[in-house]
């Protein structure tokens, strides 16, 4: 796992899509109705929706990522894409120092601007995911949705409305993530969706409910949970 974790709508039933066909023209556009849009395509328009994001808010402005401006986290993002080196310490103690080295040779070379003009122009898998193509590309998916409201929503940046299809697959890559992320968790968790899909996690005599679109599920389960829009209860 190696999204950075510095410490309603009404719609009906998601839908299926089919990997082995193409995107429609409408879910190029952001307003996808069409169950035939596969992952990686979400995961490609997501990119593009969190560098028009990067770019409204400017190097300066805060993210939910705890220490780190928008420059920061657009950094992030190309190491993904660019610096092997880089990616033992992106996840975690005790090689950070080795990212964050790899990080200001970034920030010395390029400007906040062209950074985001390379993520823009480099689409496709992510190589730190290597296995992420047969899982249906969601790690990478998951990855682009939170670092877009990392630097969204404590900026009041709007957003486009976001269709069945990617609510849909975050939903899965919720699940997936889930088990990873809230396994230390002393208590079972409940991940409730608003068309009334449950997935379990855990065991336990005690449970944590939380229930909410995907889009904000997946914000709770990757620890942003204060700006997470989800109702949690225990039972």
């Amino acid at each position: 796992m190696l999204t950075a974790t510095h410490s309603p709508a009404r719609w009906g039933k998601g839908l299926r899509f089919d990997p082995a066909q193409p995107v429609s023209s409408e879910c190029r556009s952001g307003t996808c109705q069409d169950a035939r849009v596969t992952t990686a395509d979400l995961r490609d328009r997501q990119l593009q929706r969190c560098c028009d994001v990067l770019a409204a808010a400017g190097p300066d402005a805060p993210t939910l990522c705890e220490g780190w401006t928008a420059h920061d986290l657009a950094i992030h993002l190309w190491q993904l894409k660019h610096d092997p080196l880089a990616w033992p310490g992106i996840a975690g103690p005790p090689l950070s120092h080795l990212s964050e080295h790899r990080a200001d040779l970034v920030r010395r070379r390029w400007p906040y601007q062209t950074i985001i003009e390379q993520l823009r122009e480099q689409t496709g898998p992510l190589p730190c995911m290597p296995l992420d193509r047969f899982r249906g590309d969601r790690h990478a998916l998951g990855e682009y949705f939170i670092h877009t409201q990392d630097v969204a929503r404590p900026n009041g940046i709007g957003q486009p409305a976001l269709d069945e299809a990617l609510q849909e697959a975050l939903w899965l890559r919720c699940i997936a993530a889930a088990r990873v992320l809230r396994r230390k968790q002393p208590r079972g968790l409940v991940l409730e969706h608003t068309d009334g899909r449950r997935h379990v996690i855990g065991r336990g005599a005690r449970q944590t409910i939380v229930a909410g679109l995907p889009s904000e599920l997946i914000c709770w389960v990757y620890g942003r949970r204060t700006v997470a829009h989800v109702t949690v209860s225990e039972k």
